[in-house]
């Protein structure tokens, strides 16, 4: 049984996973909340516990914006993994923002 403090929404985003400042892999997400966020990998690419950072391009207008996250390994499965987010800051907050509000605008009728 999963135990979050938050909800999680279906967002489908690639992000770039690193670890210890090297690429690992762009996987894509399946759905993201304040607490954490499930990535969609072909294999499990680090063990559990380990602490990597996110990278999420977002389109905003003509260019392009780099948003970085901090998290830990939290679960394994046969589809990918769960990653909580760590070290929380005001900058991680609003970062996360701009993802939730990306998924928004996506599914608003232009």
């Amino acid at each position: 049984m999963e135990r979050r403090w938050t909800d999680r929404a279906p967002i489908y985003l690639d992000v770039g996973l690193f670890s210890q400042g090297k690429e690992i892999s762009v996987c894509k997400t399946r759905d993201i909340g304040l607490g954490g966020v499930f990535l969609e990998c072909t294999q499990p690419l680090l063990p559990k516990e380990a602490l990597v950072e996110l990278i999420f391009m977002l389109d905003s207008g003509a260019q392009r914006i780099k948003h970085k996250i901090r998290a830990k390994v939290a679960r394994l499965t046969e589809e990918g993994m769960g990653l909580v987010f760590r070290d929380f800051d005001a900058t991680a907050f609003r970062s996360l923002q701009e993802v939730l509000r990306h998924k928004e605008s996506a599914e608003t009728p232009h």
